[in-house]
């Protein structure tokens, strides 16, 4: 009977150990998932003045070539998840988009550059509906938005190595070799996922995935299901415009501090890196606290505090913008970047209520593609082209600095929806 109990104890023990396994590699893969997602963003000026390229050129390449298919593969890619081996799923999308980043440092012009990021996209729309799904299945509803919001706090990680490892990369080497050291790593990863995350539901074999299941939630039925649902929508356009700020904030870091401060890639790099890391990372872990408490006193409560959060980030982004000093500047960013992390744990959990178990894959999936259209592929572009229009008459720093000033209001907007969305919300 010890025996028994001994057996009985450590199964127990591994049981609950798993999930927490489980996070820790999605940790790390969200982390280089975000690595190789944001490095453009301090080697976009370098590339800019290698390469010969104008600002819409580098929108274009940051945000809308990693968007066109990240965007339009996130539906399939989840419907998939929905039905095959979550882990598989995840471990074939890492290798791609590590393939592909490697290859971003191999172009030699704007076409090479601008398909190598398409296909960093494509390997990159396999990672989040299937994690995401794992952590709904792997952790109680009361936990998840804790854990989401874990995950949550690898990408400001994940940008904080992007920006120092690349900045100190480019002014010692070269952008090529940045891109390279980059990409490697998601290799070994893969290989790690394959053989040591096996998905909770079992082996399923891909043609038996492929195969129609009348109990399985198709995509018309799920865009029924949530269409009926106004806060979800609302919730999809808050990350919208978050998303939309922050990728079009991170694109022109490094020309907004180069050609305003006149600081080298290295210094930017590491600056950039630590604030990104802090103030991102912290933003994430007390978002995700944030929705487990205030969760627990009122559903809606912590997305009414996203909504405030959002509306403070608009003024703080714009002081930024125009601080006096490289440093200043530098710090004062902390808070749009708190901001556009503090919103994960809130607004994924809530998105994953209002879901059900056959569509939350799915949810997610429909949220990124729109996300991803609007937000990262629009964004940088917007940012790109209003740069370009102010270049003129204001000269390319005093232009680039207007353009941000413009996007930093559109938090403001975020906030509203986070708002409306709470109107709409069961409690």
């Amino acid at each position: 009977m010890a025996g028994l109990e001994t057996t009985a104890g450590t199964s127990t023990a591994m049981s609950s150990r798993y999930p927490n396994y489980v996070l820790g590699v999605l940790f790390i893969v969200t982390m280089l998932n975000f690595l190789d997602r944001q490095i453009i963003s301090i080697l976009a000026e370098p590339v800019k003045r290698d390469l010969g390229l104008s600002d819409t050129q580098i929108g274009l390449m940051t945000g809308l070539s990693f968007a066109i298919f990240y965007t339009t593969l996130a539906i399939p890619v989840a419907a998939l998840a929905d039905k095959w081996n979550r882990s598989r799923i995840i471990a074939i999308a890492i290798a791609i988009w590590s393939a592909m980043t490697v290859a971003c440092g191999l172009s030699t012009n704007f076409i090479q550059l601008f398909l190598a990021r398409v296909g960093v996209g494509i390997g990159e729309a396999g990672s989040a509906p299937a994690s995401h799904s794992l952590i709904a299945d792997l952790f109680p509803p009361e936990r998840r938005a804790g854990a989401l919001g874990i995950l949550g706090m690898s990408v400001p990680i994940g940008a904080f190595i992007a920006y120092a490892g690349g900045g100190w990369i480019a002014e010692n080497f070269s952008w090529r070799v940045a891109f390279l050291m980059a990409g490697l790593p998601g290799v070994i990863i893969a290989v790690v996922i394959w053989f040591t995350v096996p998905d909770p539901r079992g082996n399923v074999s891909l043609a038996a995935a492929f195969k129609p299941d009348p109990s399985k939630t198709s995509l018309k039925e799920a865009l029924v299901e949530l269409s009926s649902k106004p806060a979800y929508w609302h919730l999809v356009a808050a990350g919208v415009l978050v998303q939309f700020v922050s990728y079009g904030l991170a694109s022109f870091y490094g020309g907004l501090f180069v050609r305003v401060h006149e600081i080298g890639y290295g210094e930017l790099g590491w600056k950039l890196g630590v604030m990104v890391g802090l103030s991102g990372g912290f933003g994430a872990w007390l978002g995700g606290r944030a929705g487990d408490y205030f969760g627990k006193l009122r559903p809606t409560l912590p997305l009414l505090v996203a909504a405030l959060v959002m509306v403070l980030a608009a003024p703080g982004m714009i002081w930024a913008i125009y601080g006096p000093s490289a440093n200043i500047a530098v710090i004062l960013l902390a808070i749009p970047t708190f901001a556009a992390t503090f919103y994960y744990g809130p607004n994924f959990a809530a998105l994953q209520k209002l879901a059900s178990d056959e569509t939350r894959a799915m949810a997610v999936a429909i949220y990124l593609l729109v996300a991803g259209i609007i937000g990262l592929g629009v964004g940088p572009v917007f940012v790109g082209i209003l740069s370009d229009m102010f270049a003129s008459d204001l000269g390319e720093a005093s232009a680039l600095q207007r353009a941000l000033a413009i996007l930093a209001l559109f938090n403001i907007w975020a906030g509203f929806h986070f708002w409306r969305a709470t109107r709409s919300m069961p409690d």
